[in-house]
């Protein structure tokens, strides 16, 4: 007894002594292993021994964090370690390696299987969340096929960076204008034409804390009064568009009720034509509500919009979410394609505006919403349905700020469309809760901290199941000798000293999807653009907008928006649209692994198109598919092909699974075609647009070659001491149309430095433009000529160039052997 407490006594007073510490011995290291992980990665980082904990005969290492800086998979883990062996210090050669730390973490953690295998399977990932239970749809079109390997019943939550803000004294960008652009609509031009459709044509329902709709025109129609029409009663800011007329005020339209209404409580109510300070509009009003009923409806509500323009506008609906609501709310959008029903499950998303779609209307009230009690068959209901206010296009800004210490009549508005403004403005008219916010002093921090916060409240107040979060960033910073800076991703793996979400998973997931992201995109861009586009280091850094959403999510930052390397690749629309298909891959092949699913890459637009007689009253459409070399299960399996006539709007596609189809026209008509690659991943972007057309007593027939398939950027001038963009030489030309553009850069001098965002230096940039767009290729130009043939009394059809050298027989057996060619320009 004696000798065993002595023995536990020598064993406390062992424990007592501090742990030997060989960190100095592994110091000389730094510089070698820094170097040898360069090369390997071909990432730029640093790599710090922070402490060498002996443990028996094992010596553990702890690097700094930049460790995790790096791509780990297996095989560049086993080649670091013996790495490590081979430089292991002489004196410590009775020590053998142990385990390997990034901090606390070891580093097989920070092990990722390289995204995406090109078979579609999921790989085997360590913090995978196979567990996970997918749920119905939060919002469900309806009559239409779901993509089964995309993105369907996936919630996105992704913005485009910063916006115009108030700081204090005035509206400001929160970044300098550089380059004919400000960061804070240049992340625009991916997003909203490009990534966000491509995330939808997946299946996935994508939520924006900013402003997505473009349209400045807005109309809301809502039960409850709206204020009064009167004077503006607040002066715009310096940055408000230079129009000929004054900006377009919110229009309010019909609401109108079938069958036994009654009030549900607090609602929305539009009663104020400026807000500010804490105004919430989703408490100034009431909702209403009614039993549900199986199968068909009979109560109803109805809202009607006056559209002073044709145009594409936003749909937002909102409700108020009660303890028995309906999942499957049937609402009808009645627009000039035609009707888009869609279930919205309103146990989910109460007070605050839901989107459901951009849609075609006319001038006038032929278009509206409707919502009715009856429960879509197949579809799971409940007792309650409840109606709110529903809204049409995106607006101008309607939240004033000035210093607190002056009355609030003195306060400006932006006097910019909604969608150029900060998240923070949009989330208050949103009805997100102040406490969002509110801790943080400044629009600036708000803005930029209520981003992650808001997709908290979302997921945990309003309980939609929201899959994961992207802050789409560019980053500042230029390189003296002007190579590009590359592309960056940023996680969060401690939040308040836990490692996990509140559903108990990793927050490991966070990396794995920069990891995903970022590999897909730099290996899109170093192949197809610049061998030397870099790749940077995957940050683990306490960012809110990584940190806060309780959800995997990073900050992307894609490339230096001031840096001209990097945006003479930057202003290119094809380069926006490969970048964006890269960040939808990463996406796809994120969720495939961390939930255990198959997956599909959607397909790329098909090519080749052309639409020729064949005989008297029918045209032969006719296509080619285009594979993406770099990802095996792109493959189309079938085609929508959609028809337009005369000046009218798209109807819904019909399906084919050839290449090629006969369809029959009338005389007297002008029918218009595109075409959309289809497969269990989703829909492509549709193809050019062709049209035909057969006038009463035709003259003749004339074949349309539309060889204007030309997108661009600008034409640059690049010298040792100067370099920027030539608008006079040429300006590009915009994929559809150009939302980032405000203004022509103006300093070409290479050595002069930044010096704040008002004083840029080389790249410094007008912005006379900024909030406008302006038209590029519609992709729709045979119809414009056709029109005018048409009118002569001429028939036509068309086809695209590259039609005519895969079919030489387009332009001879399909006309007349005098029937002139005609070419669009080039």
């Amino acid at each position: 007894m004696r000798r065993l407490l002595l023995t536990l006594l020598l064993l406390f007073c062992a424990a007592q002594l501090p742990a030997q510490d060989f960190s100095s011995d592994f110091k000389p290291l730094k510089d070698t292993l820094t170097t040898l992980s360069r090369e390997h990665f071909a990432v730029k980082s640093q790599i710090e021994v922070w402490r060498v904990m002996r443990r028996g005969k094992n010596l553990d290492i702890y690097f700094s964090r930049h460790l995790s800086d790096y791509p780990w998979r297996a095989g560049d883990a086993e080649w670091f370690r013996n790495t490590l062996k081979e430089f292991w210090p002489e004196n410590l050669k009775s020590y053998k390696l142990g385990e390997i730390f990034c901090r606390s973490t070891n580093l097989k953690d920070l092990i990722t299987p390289c995204p995406g295998n090109g078979n579609g399977k999921p790989q085997n990932y360590k913090f995978s969340f196979l567990s996970h239970k997918t749920g119905p749809p939060f919002i469900e079109k309806l009559k239409s096929e779901h993509p089964k390997k995309g993105l369907y019943r996936r919630n996105i939550a992704l913005w485009q960076s910063h916006g115009l803000y108030f700081d204090g004294n005035f509206w400001s960008w929160q970044r300098p204008p550089t380059w004919r652009t400000v960061e804070d609509l240049y992340t625009q031009s991916y997003v909203l034409p490009f990534l966000i459709p491509m995330l939808e044509n997946a299946g996935a329902y994508v939520m924006t804390p900013r402003e997505r709709d473009t349209q400045i025109l807005e109309i809301i129609c809502d039960n409850d009064p709206h204020f009064t029409y009167g004077p503006a009663e607040f002066k715009s800011s310096d940055w408000a568009m230079n129009l000929s007329e004054p900006l377009p005020v919110r229009k309010h339209g019909g609401y109108d009720e079938k069958g036994a209404w009654t009030s549900a409580g607090e609602g929305f109510a539009d009663f104020k034509q400026i807000y500010t300070n804490d105004d919430n509009p989703f408490l100034a009003g009431t909702a209403r509500k009614t039993d549900c009923v199986h199968g068909k409806g009979k109560a109803k509500v109805r809202w009607t919009p006056v559209f002073e323009k044709r145009g594409h506008y936003a749909v937002y609906i909102s409700y108020k979410t009660l303890p028995e609501s309906t999942h499957s709310a049937h609402y009808t959008v009645h627009h000039m394609g035609g009707e888009s029903e869609f279930a919205v499950d309103q146990s989910k998303g109460g007070g605050t505006w839901i989107y459901l779609g951009t849609f075609e209307f006319d001038e006038g009230s032929d278009g509206y919403v409707e919502l009715d009690n009856g429960t879509p068959s197949g579809h799971k209901g409940g007792k309650i349905v409840t109606a709110d206010a529903v809204r049409f296009g995106g607006g101008i800004g309607k939240l004033a700020r000035g210093q607190g210490d002056v009355p609030d009549s003195t306060w400006t508005v932006s006097g910019m469309p909604a969608h150029t403004e900060g998240a923070l403005y949009q989330m208050q008219y949103s009805g997100a809760p102040q406490r969002l916010w509110k801790e943080w002093d400044g629009d600036y921090t708000r803005d930029y901290a209520g981003r992650g916060a808001w997709v908290k409240w979302m997921k945990d107040d309003l309980s939609i199941p929201i899959d994961l979060s992207l802050a789409f960033h560019t980053d500042a910073g230029t390189t003296p000798n002007d190579s590009i800076v590359g592309t960056l991703c940023i996680y969060t793996l401690l939040e308040k000293g836990s490692s996990k979400f509140k559903n108990g998973q990793s927050r490991m997931a966070s990396r794995f999807l920069a990891d995903c992201i970022q590999s897909e995109v730099t290996a899109t861009l170093q192949r197809d653009y610049d061998s030397l586009w870099r790749r940077r280091q995957l940050w683990d850094r306490s960012y809110s907008e990584c940190r806060t959403t309780d959800v995997p999510g990073i900050i992307f930052e894609l490339l230096s928006h001031q840096n001209f390397a990097d945006m003479k690749y930057g202003q290119d629309p094809q380069f926006r649209f490969d970048a964006s298909r890269s960040v939808y891959k990463g996406i796809v092949k994120f969720l495939s692994t961390y939930y255990g699913t198959s997956y599909v890459i959607q397909p790329l637009p098909v090519t080749d198109f052309a639409a020729e007689f064949e005989g008297e009253g029918r045209v032969r459409l006719r296509w080619r598919a285009v594979s993406d070399i770099n990802e095996p299960t792109a493959e189309p399996d079938s085609y929508l092909v959609y028809t337009r006539v005369d000046g009218g709007a798209w109807g819904d596609g019909l399906k084919v699974k050839e290449c090629s189809l006969s369809l029959p026209i009338e005389e007297g008509h002008i029918y218009s075609y595109k075409v959309v690659a289809v497969n269990d991943g989703g829909c492509s972007f549709p193809s050019e647009i062709l049209s035909v057309g057969v006038p009463p007593a035709s003259k003749g027939k004339v074949l349309i070659v539309n060889n204007f398939n030309r997108i661009s950027g600008p034409s640059f001038f690049d010298t040792p001491d100067y370099a920027g963009f030539d608008d006079k030489l040429d300006s590009g030309v915009p994929w559809g149309s150009e939302l980032s553009f405000i203004g022509e850069d103006y300093e070409n001098r290479r050595g002069i430095a930044y010096a704040g965002n008002n004083a840029p230096g080389f790249g410094a940039s007008d912005y006379y433009f900024a909030g406008r767009s302006y038209m590029g290729n519609t992709f729709d130009y045979p119809y414009l000529h056709g029109r005018a043939l048409f009118d002569l009394g001429y028939s036509f059809c068309s086809a695209s160039a590259g039609s005519l050298y895969s079919d030489s027989s387009a332009s001879s057996d399909k006309l007349s052997a005098d029937s002139p060619v005609s070419s669009t320009a080039s």
